[in-house]
């Protein structure tokens, strides 16, 4: 039987699933950041296949998200996503620090996961926390500054544009550091799992694939995956919901 707890890691809301017959021994861990405009709860399915499998899933809760929602209008909470982003990266440590003094990591076994933002947050983790071992990203991208200045351009050609050029450069230069397509050596031969739509209107495939492309030819086994599904958008199907959980808990 699997346990669904809310809890708080380094004073990050949570939920935590893991099954009942472990207790709480150290297992391996995912940290699994859900989308934007999302809330941590809509992930369980994918949490229930980790579980399942003997993975300990810890899905926080993203600023202005969820229970931690502050009252911003959609419009507001999308001028915020970096800074999001930014807030959820640092967060990263905290929850970590909190796992590791409550023993319940096993032998320093954790990934970092998530889907659309959540799939972002989860490259600039690989990018900034040598201690993560693997991740696997649902439809997100480790080209963060590429993606940051398509949303701009986006915003350009709505006429809704809140920000100077020199803010836009400033905030562009807060993402270069965390940016894994950027130094792909950061990722120093750790398990990767990639899904993603080929249809996909919210964040191209292609950035991904490329960086893929660039980093399979290091080495040739399953560490390195990318499912792309020709037919969908910017939603997980099933298909790739259970490629994901079944390569995770195998890798990590």
């Amino acid at each position: 039987m699997l346990a669904i707890a809310e809890e708080s890691f380094g004073g990050v809301p949570a939920l935590h699933i893991y099954d009942m017959n472990d207790g709480k021994k150290p297992l391996p861990a995912v940290l699994y950041w859900h989308g934007f405009s999302s809330a941590k709860e809509h992930n369980l399915h994918i949490a229930y296949q980790l579980a399942k499998q003997g993975v300990r899933v810890i899905m926080p809760e993203a600023k202005h998200h969820g229970e931690r929602h502050e009252g911003l209008t959609e419009k507001q909470r999308f001028f915020q996503f970096w800074s999001i982003v930014l807030q959820s990266l640092h967060e990263i440590q905290y929850i970590y620090d909190s796992l590791e003094e409550k023993r319940l990591i096993k032998e320093g076994r954790i990934f970092a996961a998530g889907t659309s933002m959540g799939g972002i947050l989860a490259c600039g983790a690989l990018a900034a926390f040598p201690w993560i071992k693997g991740g696997a990203v649902m439809m997100g991208t480790p080209a963060w500054e590429a993606y940051a200045r398509r949303q701009v351009e986006a915003l350009k050609q709505q006429g809704d544009l809140p920000f100077s050029g020199e803010e836009i450069e400033q905030e562009v230069q807060q993402l270069l550091s965390y940016d894994l397509s950027r130094q792909p050596e950061l990722l120093a031969g750790r398990p990767l799992f990639f899904w993603h739509g080929r249809e996909d209107q919210v964040i191209d495939y292609r950035d991904s694939f490329s960086f893929y492309e660039g980093i399979k030819k290091e080495r040739e086994e399953d560490v390195y995956v990318f499912h792309l599904e020709q037919r969908a958008g910017h939603k997980v199907t099933r298909e790739g919901m259970l490629a994901m959980t079944k390569w995770t808990a195998a890798h990590i």
